[in-house]
């Protein structure tokens, strides 16, 4: 099934904040813990399922790092994990995460995937560094859904 292409849109204005030190001379994938099938959650959904993930990933004996995948001011933005390893297991990861699409990092280029349509990619940039900031995080974020009040 194709991303409806104004959400592909906003997908290929990717922009990552690393939260630790992270070595991309390698290939991999970089997948969102949250908000699966594209719908923004709460605080809470989103913490249980990070930690979910992450335990997955480590009972899966797969080395990950921890990123911020967001809109340029990270104004939204969700935990990410940054996996070594080939294309297919990014596609198989992202399809276990329930995410529409994951990125990709080869040779120092970013690329787009969908996650369950192989027809459907883009490169984002040539240059993979020049997508990755270092900045203050704001306060609030638009990626996690606010707690309705009574």
């Amino acid at each position: 099934m194709k991303i409806e292409p104004n959400l592909w849109q906003l997908y290929l204005q990717v922009y990552f904040q690393p939260i630790q030190p992270i070595r991309f001379d390698t290939r991999g994938a970089i997948l969102s813990l949250w908000n699966p099938h594209g719908k923004v959650l709460c605080k809470d959904e989103n913490q249980r399922l990070s930690r979910f993930w992450q335990g997955a990933l480590q009972r899966a004996n797969v080395p990950y790092q921890l990123l911020w995948g967001g809109d340029q001011q990270m104004q939204y933005r969700e935990l990410s994990a940054y996996i070594k390893c080939d294309l297919a297991s990014g596609y198989r990861w992202a399809a276990r995460l329930n995410q529409l699409g994951f990125y990709f990092v080869e040779d120092n280029q970013l690329h787009l995937y969908n996650s369950s349509d192989k027809a459907q990619s883009d490169v984002v940039t040539d240059k993979f560094v020049s997508r990755l900031i270092f900045a203050k995080l704001p306060k609030q974020n638009q990626a996690i859904q606010p707690k309705n009040r009574a």
